[in-house]
């Protein structure tokens, strides 16, 4: 099994993100960051994302965790 590196989870938040038509900006907000925090954690300058941002992100973009792990792609609710 394929483990998500930390690459791989900004490249799929990323692409939800592109997929769904949101903006980094509100994804950011709803998740409990700043523009710029996020702004910061997605461009891996680097390494921000901690495991417990998981869980706000995927809620901020309505998927499942799992999903930025690119374990499935199912959505939620």
């Amino acid at each position: 099994m394929h483990m998500a590196t930390y690459e791989d989870i900004i490249s799929n938040i990323k692409r939800i993100i592109d997929e769904k038509g949101m903006k980094q900006g509100v994804v950011a907000e709803r998740a409990g960051f700043t523009p710029q925090e996020f702004s910061n954690i997605m461009n891996e300058r680097r390494k921000l994302l901690r495991i417990e941002h998981l869980y706000p992100i995927a809620c901020a973009m309505g998927v499942d965790v799992n999903a930025l792990c690119g374990v499935e792609r199912k959505e939620v609710g």
